[in-house]
């Protein structure tokens, strides 16, 4: 019986896994923001303008990308993801240190159970860097984000250099700001 409960476990799995991979496949996937395609020097390539979005921070004050004159790291994270509660305090290590590089937190307020676990999150991080939060989720679907966390590096002039998928280390950060020189 066991055997037979493990299987069925397995097939379902399997079975929902192809199921959402149809599902994509014929919806288009992902719709990409009105940016990309207004402007058609925009774009999630390297080398292409970031598409730019305002959001409100914790603090409640409004950020746009566009209003950041030097290099910054848009990072893409969520309060119940391991990685990115290992790859934060290198963030904030990182920040702390430099002054010369900005780093922007989108948190994906629309796939969090509440505003209270982001804010604890907050809290017990000591996250010394806007957390902006993406309510409805159009910036995390604008910038086609998969898995987090997601870090793209944009320069000061609003150009993508880099993007890198997973956590990032304190030492990683900084030789992806270094290249960017």
């Amino acid at each position: 019986m066991n055997r037979f409960i493990r299987h069925a476990v397995i097939i379902t799995i399997l079975t929902g896994a192809v199921a959402v991979a149809l599902y994509q496949s014929f919806s288009g996937g992902v719709a990409t923001s009105e940016a990309l395609e207004s402007n058609p020097e925009t774009g999630l390539d390297i080398e292409s303008r970031a598409p730019d979005f305002t959001l409100s921070s914790t603090s409640g004050e409004a950020v746009s990308l566009s209003d950041v004159n030097q290099p910054v790291m848009l990072n893409f994270w969520a309060s119940w993801c391991p990685p990115c509660k290992a790859e934060m305090p290198h963030m904030v290590n990182y920040y702390e240190m430099h002054n010369d590089y900005e780093i922007l937190a989108v948190n994906m307020t629309h796939q969090e159970s509440s505003m209270q676990d982001i804010l604890d999150f907050h809290e017990d991080y000591d996250l010394n860097f806007p957390v902006l939060l993406d309510e409805e989720g159009l910036v995390t679907d604008t910038y086609q984000v998969r898995s987090v966390p997601t870090s793209y590096f944009i320069d000061s002039e609003g150009y993508i250099r880099f993007k890198f998928t997973g956590p990032m280390t304190e030492q990683s950060i900084d030789s992806t700001f270094d290249q960017m020189k």
